[in-house]
């Protein structure tokens, strides 16, 4: 019997191509710590709440100081995890992140895979794809971010069929796009907008210097269809519950969210040691990629890389957009083939099935390990911490005044444990940006609190302090006249 030795090192390339690529995908839930939890599920359960049992929210429900307007940018999240609460608790929460993560795989690698066309190697695109999604791994989280990168990439999509097809019908789904991305993250709806506009710009030959004035009105023409489409992605940004407030929410929130550098994925990635590292390797992995391949990525691709890179550079936030962009550059530099086979279609399309089945099964098996993990905190741990807590919340009652937290997210959990606050982890909601007056925006306070020491707490006029157990003793001597009023989950709660 003859062996095809090519056809043997082939098979066996592709075999562990494959192999690697689900490994890389069955490992990413696991790199974040904390599993599918976040400290953020808390506010978003509260306001998922609120718009479920009493409609959308004009005025802030969960402010101690009446008449405080509220903006809430992520109410169509916020109503998706407050229903997966109603129906299976907790748990349902934790393993709801799979649906969306399982969308965004599909929609990435489905956007890899158009930008490949016809590879060489079949399993190249599928190997690209697990790599270009694995820094998504901090966001695969019950935050909305992994809901917006989904929507990113189906515009993406989307108008790679159009150019492709050149059937403008194609772009009647970019305002949809548009419609689900304001509501599910108002603060990142322009982004998949951006990507479409990239398509605006000529590829290579598209103009000539020969016959300017003739291909620039054939250029003009064959983009009115696409311009129409982006205006009225723009467009469907007002279709929101707050319309001009929710469409603007990015732009007026900018100054309050990064106020004192306290979140840190709002600084730039030169503050962070560890997200440069990664910034720096997605740009070196999309040059090195074009300088293999001899040319450059479609000027679409090219200004939107660019866009990207300048965004994750200003916001660690933003660093997941530039390193999958940065693998979309890699997979439109894959060495081609002539024709791809029946089969090779085939077993690309097996092979994205299966690494989203693989994503799905690993993000639900994280996130019911995040729901019993020992803890001390509010991030995980939730299937306990209702009962933790209840001492604290017992004691600050209905109508607890002003609370300090040294751990601000503890006043996330007391928005679900519907005690009234002056401060959360969201700092733009309290702005006179976005609430019309600044009455109750004490996150302005709880920053500059964190240098002036716990002495200063009693004097600036906070009534409740919620320490840390580590620092009991050192807020013992600060204030000695502090009431020990509960305690739990790692916190102690004084009245100054």
């Amino acid at each position: 019997m003859r062996i095809d030795a090519e056809r043997l090192v082939h098979g066996a390339c592709t075999a562990l191509a494959l192999l690697l690529s689900i490994a890389i995908i069955a490992m990413i839930p696991a790199i974040r710590s904390a599993g599918t939890l976040d400290t953020d599920g808390w506010f978003l359960l509260a306001s998922g709440r609120e718009v479920v049992e009493s409609g959308i929210p004009t005025t802030n429900p969960f402010t101690a100081v009446e008449g405080q307007g509220i903006v809430l940018q992520q109410w169509l999240h916020d109503a998706w995890l407050y229903l997966c609460w109603k129906v299976a608790g907790y748990t349902g929460v934790a393993v709801s992140v799979a649906i969306p993560a399982a969308l965004a795989l599909c929609t990435y690698t489905g956007a890899v895979c158009r930008l490949a066309r016809v590879p060489r190697h079949p399993w190249v695109p599928l190997l690209i794809g697990a790599l270009g999604f694995s820094l998504m791994a901090s966001y695969l989280s019950i935050r909305p971010s992994i809901w917006t990168a989904a929507l990113l990439f189906v515009a993406i999509s989307i108008c790679l069929e159009w150019r492709q097809s050149a059937n403008p019908r194609c772009l009647l789904a970019l305002p949809i796009v548009s419609l689900l991305s304001v509501n599910l993250q108002a603060a990142l709806w322009p982004l998949p907008s951006a990507a479409a506009a990239c398509f605006l710009l000529p590829e290579k030959g598209e103009i000539s210097t020969q016959a300017t004035a003739e291909t620039l009105r054939a250029w003009w023409r064959s983009r009115l269809p696409l311009l129409a489409a982006v205006a009225g992605m723009s467009a469907e940004s007002l279709v929101n519950p707050y319309c001009i407030d929710g469409s603007l929410y990015m732009l007026r929130s900018l100054g309050a969210a990064s106020y004192g550098g306290v979140i840190l994925e709002l600084n730039p990635v030169w503050v962070m040691p560890a997200a440069a590292l990664f910034w720096g390797a997605s740009i070196l992995v999309a040059f090195v990629s074009c300088c293999l391949a001899r040319r450059f990525p479609p000027s679409w691709l090219l200004a939107f890389w660019a866009a990207s890179a300048i965004a994750g550079a200003l916001a660690v936030r933003c660093l997941w957009i530039t390193w999958t962009v940065s693998f979309l550059v890699v997979a439109a530099s894959v060495d081609q083939s002539d024709t791809i086979g029946p089969r090779a279609h085939r077993l690309l399309i097996a092979g994205r099935a299966v690494m989203v089945l693989i994503l799905a099964f690993s993000i639900v098996n994280s996130g019911l390990n995040s729901l019993d993990s020992e803890t001390r905190g509010v991030e995980t741990g939730w299937r306990g911490i209702d009962s933790d807590m209840a001492q604290i919340v017992e004691a600050l009652g209905d109508n607890p005044g002003r609370i300090w937290s040294e751990d601000a997210t503890v006043m996330n959990y007391l928005e679900w444990a519907r005690v009234p606050v002056t401060y959360d982890m969201r700092p733009e909601i309290w702005s006179e940006a976005i609430s019309s007056t600044g009455k109750a925006n004490d996150y302005r306070a709880y920053v500059d609190s964190l240098e002036g020491g716990y002495g200063v707490l009693k004097e600036d006029g906070w009534t409740w302090a919620i320490v840390r157990d580590s620092n009991v003793k050192r807020f013992g001597k600060a204030c000695p006249g502090a009431d020990k009023a509960a305690n739990g989950r790692g916190y102690v709660l004084y009245r100054l």
